[in-house]
This record gives structure tokens, C-alpha cells and sequence, in this order.
């Protein structure tokens, strides 16, 4: 039977990870999860079947991680692996979800998810594997244009639970904005006035743009963390050079959060 190892794990950690992320935008988005899992179980057991197959290869690669002997010492916050297994298959086979019952298996989706990316990332590490930004970094990066109102800044802000959104300033460079700048920027005014400062554009409101620190995507993560801070990086491709008006954009970002 094929074991995950080298560029498969960091792969398959990759995958659990977008869909990890999908799955806290959306409440009830758990299939995303689910099928990057079946994927797995597929692949170790060379064949495809159903999630109860793929259990006993499944659980194989989560003895890699340390949260999986966690719940016999904290048993009151962490469930087992197995059952955590067993609760997403059997509410998977399930006729309905919708509302409380899929926020519930999405809950539950995210936590098993989180247990086989911890293991991956200790067969990674056990294989040698080079661990670079590209493995950890979010991709799919929402930016902000100076010529948006500061409306739109803000619901991309909370419709994401982004604390920062990358933006190009005036002469080029890549930028920060922070949700505590938007947030300074909205408080203590009037309704009326409030109503105003959402239809301004970026460019004309008065929000600090921090020029945001920069990481190629193929740096090594211990490199990328040697002046981290609680800003998040902006990754660029490899070619990308540095400095104002640089055509180069952003690929990603990664936040110390993504590190955890």
C-alpha cells in the first residue's frame, strides 16, 4: 500500500489547509474538507472506496502527530482522532445538512483536518522535506485598490476576517492596511459624517498604508521568521525585485497565524 511521504504529504497538507480556510469563511462548507480526506485514503489505499475504508490508513498517518495522543491526557478538549473520524463519516452519510447539524460536522471537519495536517507536517520534517513560505502562505489574496470606497475596504475586511488587506500605493509599493487604521479612521464621528468617510475612495481618506515587508516564495520558513512580526509578509514570486513600481504582484501572505 503507498505511504504519504516528501512531496505527496506536503501536497495533501496543502490541499487540507485551502479547505480548512474555505471551511471558516463558510459555516457549512465541510465538503471541501472531506474531499481532500477521501483523496488521502484513496491514495494510501490505492484504490478507491468509501471513508470507512479509509480509516484504518487514515489513522496510521495521524499517529503522526502529536494532537493525536493529546485526548488521552486532555480528554475534556480534545477528541480522539478515530472518533473524530468516525462523528464526520457517519454525519457525512447523513440525508440533511443544513444548519446547525452541517456547522456542526464543519466544526468537527476542521478539527480532523487539523490533526492530519499537524501529522504531514511531521512527515515532512521526518523526510528531510524542505519546509519553504509556498507550503504555509495564503493564496488566494484579497487586495484593495485605491480607487475603492472605504465601504467595500470594509466588507472585504469582514466578510474574510482579515486584519490586513494588501494594497499598491500611489508610487507602486506594496502596502498594509490595517482593519485597526479602517476602524480609527470610522470611529467618533456622526451618522452623517460616517455615511461620508464609507463613500470615500482609499486614496483620498486619510488611513496610513505601512509598506508592507516582502518574502519570496521559496525562502526557507525559518529564514522568513527570523523578523517576524505581528504584520503579516507579502510573498512574491522568485524574479520578483523589490522596490517602488515594481510590476511584480503578490502571490500570497503569510501571517504568523498560517505558522501556528
Amino acid at each position: 500500500m503507498a505511504q504519504i511521504a516528501g512531496n505527496a504529504a506536503r501536497d495533501f497538507r496543502i490541499q487540507l489547509q485551502q479547505a480548512r480556510e474555505g471551511a471558516v469563511k463558510d459555516a457549512e462548507a465541510f465538503d471541501g474538507i472531506i474531499h481532500v480526506v477521501e483523496r488521502m485514503g484513496s491514495f494510501c489505499l490505492e484504490r478507491v472506496e468509501n471513508l470507512g475504508k479509509y480509516k484504518p490508513k487514515l489513522v496510521n498517518v495521524a499517529s503522526w502527530s502529536p494532537l493525536d495522543d493529546l485526548p488521552a491526557k486532555w480528554r475534556n478538549v480534545h477528541t480522539p482522532f478515530s472518533l473524530l473520524y468516525d462523528l464526520v463519516k457517519d454525519a457525512r452519510n447523513d440525508a440533511m445538512h443544513q444548519g446547525a447539524s452541517a456547522r456542526h460536522l464543519t466544526t468537527h471537519a476542521i478539527e480532523l483536518a487539523l490533526v492530519l495536517e499537524d501529522a504531514l507536517r511531521m512527515i515532512e520534517n521526518d523526510n528531510k522535506t524542505s519546509l519553504i513560505v509556498s507550503d504555509y502562505m495564503v493564496r488566494d489574496l484579497v487586495c484593495a485598490d485605491l480607487w475603492q470606497p472605504i465601504s467595500l475596504v470594509r466588507q472585504r475586511m469582514l466578510t474574510n476576517s482579515f486584519t490586513y488587506l494588501a494594497v499598491q500605493d500611489a508610487a507602486g509599493q506594496w502596502c498594509l492596511l490595517s482593519d485597526l487604521q479602517v476602524a480609527k479612521y470610522l470611529q467618533g464621528h456622526s451618522n452623517k459624517e460616517r455615511n461620508k468617510l464609507l463613500a470615500r475612495p482609499l486614496e483620498k481618506a486619510e488611513i496610513p498604508l505601512h509598506p508592507a515587508k516582502r518574502v519570496n516564495e521559496t525562502m526557507p520558513i525559518d529564514k522568513a521568521l527570523e523578523d517576524f512580526d505581528h504584520e503579516p509578509k507579502l510573498v512574491f514570486p522568485d524574479d520578483a525585485k523589490p522596490g517602488h513600481n515594481a510590476k511584480a504582484k503578490p502571490v500570497g501572505i503569510l501571517t504568523a497565524f498560517d505558522l501556528l
